[in-house]
């Protein structure tokens, strides 16, 4: 409920203070190639970030911005496909004017499925928290990186995790 509560009240105030057209301050599609040699999983996905408005001015040129980033996308490999949402707060570090900024974001995923072939990945709630970057090639168009680990935090077992590059492009509404 505190989670939901907090999302809510930041998506209200950012549509309040900045009365603009979009609820979303971006949207794009996101791959993901998992890393383990001992199985072969592909994540595919749409995102969105919703603008909270919460920014801090580190020193003249460094901003750090806290947003939520939103996903619906299925996880898929070993014969299996679950399909999952995650919501998270995400952290952009920019440096003025700069194209590449840093981002990162940790919470809750929700699973379909958990069973890809042999591979267990310990129930449907997971933990996804990724760190990577972006990197603005146009006024509205961002293409990025993130090394993203996935998993259930000790809450089930088995615990093995799920590790993944993943590549990203969005467009900035």
């Amino acid at each position: 409920r505190t989670l939901a509560s907090i999302i809510l009240f930041a998506s209200a105030t950012s549509l309040a203070a900045q009365q603009r057209d979009s609820f979303f301050q971006n949207a794009g599609l996101r791959y993901g190639q998992d890393l383990e040699s001992n199985v072969n999983l592909q994540s595919y996905e749409i995102f969105c970030k919703i603008d909270t408005s919460l920014s801090w001015n580190l020193s003249r040129t460094v901003t750090l911005d806290l947003d939520i980033e939103t996903a619906v996308g299925a996880l898929t490999g070993e014969g299996d496909t679950a399909a999952y949402l995650r919501i998270a707060p995400i952290v952009e570090l920019t440096f003025g004017d700069s194209p590449v900024s840093i981002v990162a974001s940790s919470g809750p995923s929700f699973y379909s499925e958990d069973v890809f072939g042999n591979y267990d990945i310990g129930g449907a709630i997971q933990f996804t928290s990724g760190i990577g970057f972006n990197w603005r090639v146009c006024e509205n168009w961002t293409v990025s990186y993130r090394f993203q680990h996935t998993s259930n935090a000790t809450i089930e077992d088995p615990n093995p995790g799920i590790n993944m590059h993943t590549l990203g492009v969005s467009y900035k509404f």
